[in-house]
């Protein structure tokens, strides 16, 4: 009804005169009338969920109920007369596809009511093929740069300001474009200023102030959130870390004592073999000392593998006939009696470690379940916090409305007045009105005089 039609009166309900549309354009829909497009972008953002099932997109996440993107693109009144409706379209869809919905749906209407020319763009956040809603995150960044190109490209600059705010952005600083009406109180705002604008602009800086105030309190807040996450995830690693440097530090100390029990085991163990290989090597000097040195290898051979019978039959002619043969039967003997003692001391330092990795996992479970506890009290304790802030910013947005409220009505109550006062009342308002303009001159005589004058009429 805004778009489409001309302004409506205060006393008007609606208005259906098309007066100051100068055209429109629709992008994207299968017709040109834009009572019908509107109808079409409504029926498909309501359609979303048949949309994605269809389109195979997951139906999860945040659901928003906001498909309708609007905003205007206004040019210099100056510019006026040399600007085409080609050049407006131009803007208009060059915009569009900064903002990367250049599949969307998009109703591009264009009013001459006022002395700048304008367009006002629609569009349907959700995707005809996906259902998927358009992001505007940065979308008031993207406008103002590609704005700021724009009139580059056009050879002047209008909005110095705009320029400005986007040099700050790009040097990493944040800026908002500054308005003296913050959006959340626009609506109400321009309806007090209707009746009483001295009065508005006071209450409208009052809540900014308090508004601030709130903003920072908020900020302070969720900084101070963020810290505490912090220390208690920090808290948490230590423990863990801890927990496992202890538990290192113990396997550290297991594997050294158990190493230094066996210590004795392998000296008595390098000993013997050390004797043992000094008198194979006395007794490979004689005859009857190698067929000893063979005798043993036969026997130990015959010890490992009972069953092969004819396997260490042949090798015993190989270690009679052989001194590498017999060399390497005592080498592989001294081999196994070392592997042996390296596996009884490998099980024993396994046993203990055993033990201190049940520990260390019994302590991690406790370090999680006090976690646990601390997380669960750190959240009730936040979420106490937030809903505090959200009572304040609530008492504030109803002190607000009913401050503006109040002289909204305070208007209609004097409009009423004024409907019903007779000739009489008029004339006694404005005498009041004269005596109170005198006194703040200084004009105490006739302010005196004005006074009782007043007050003989109200006698009678």
């Amino acid at each position: 009804m805004y778009y489409l039609h001309d302004k409506r009166e205060a006393w008007e309900t609606e208005r259906m005169t098309t007066d100051r549309v100068a055209w429109t354009q629709t992008r994207n829909l299968a017709t040109d009338n834009p009572d019908l497009a509107w109808r079409i972008m409504a029926a498909t953002a309501k359609d979303q969920d048949r949309l994605k099932a269809e389109a195979g997109v997951k139906n999860t996440g945040r659901k928003s109920a906001n498909s309708v993107y609007a905003y205007s693109l206004a040019w210099h009144p100056d510019e006026g007369k040399l600007l085409s409706k080609p050049e407006m379209l131009r803007a208009a869809e060059e915009s569009i596809r900064v903002l990367g919905a250049e599949n969307r749906q998009a109703i591009i209407v264009c009013h001459k009511d006022e002395p700048h020319p304008h367009v006002h763009i629609i569009l349907n956040r959700v995707d005809p093929d996906t259902g998927k809603m358009l992001t505007n995150s940065k979308d008031f960044v993207r406008l103002s740069e590609w704005a700021e190109a724009y009139e580059r490209e056009r050879g002047r600059i209008w909005c110095g300001l705009r320029v400005e705010n986007n040099a700050r952005r790009a040097k990493g600083e944040f800026v908002r474009a500054s308005s003296p009406t913050p959006r959340s109180m626009e609506g109400a705002f321009d309806q007090a200023r209707g009746s009483n604008d001295n009065t508005a602009r006071r209450i409208r800086d009052e809540a900014k102030v308090r508004a601030a105030k709130l903003a920072s309190d908020s900020a302070a807040m969720k900084a101070r959130h963020g810290v505490e996450w912090d220390v208690l995830r920090k808290a948490y690693k230590d423990r863990k870390d801890d927990i496992s440097d202890r538990a290192k530090q113990a396997g550290t100390r297991i594997r050294k004592e158990i190493g230094e029990s066996y210590t004795p085991a392998w000296r008595d163990l390098y000993r013997q073999q050390f004797r043992e290989r000094r008198s194979f090597d006395e007794r490979e000097k004689r005859l009857a000392g190698k067929i000893a040195n063979a005798m043993e290898a036969i026997r130990h051979r015959r010890d490992i593998e009972p069953e092969n019978s004819r396997g260490w039959m042949s090798a015993a002619f190989a270690f009679i006939t052989s001194k590498h043969a017999r060399v390497k039967a005592i080498e592989t003997i001294h081999a196994r009696e070392k592997a042996e003692l390296k596996r009884n001391q490998k099980q024993a330092t396994d046993r203990a470690m055993t033990e201190v990795r049940q520990s260390r996992k019994a302590f991690l479970a406790r370090a999680l379940d006090t976690f646990g506890i601390e997380r669960a009290a750190l959240i009730a304790r936040q979420d106490a916090e937030k809903d505090a802030i959200k009572a304040r910013w609530r008492d504030e947005r109803d002190s607000r409305t009913r401050s503006f409220g109040t002289i909204v009505q305070a208007a209609s109550y004097r409009k009423t007045a004024e409907a019903e006062a007779t000739p009489r009342d008029r004339a006694e308002a404005r005498e009041r009105s004269q005596g109170f303009r005198d006194a703040a001159e200084g004009k105490v005589g006739r302010t005196r005089r004005v006074r009782r004058r007043v007050r003989q009429r109200a006698n009678n």
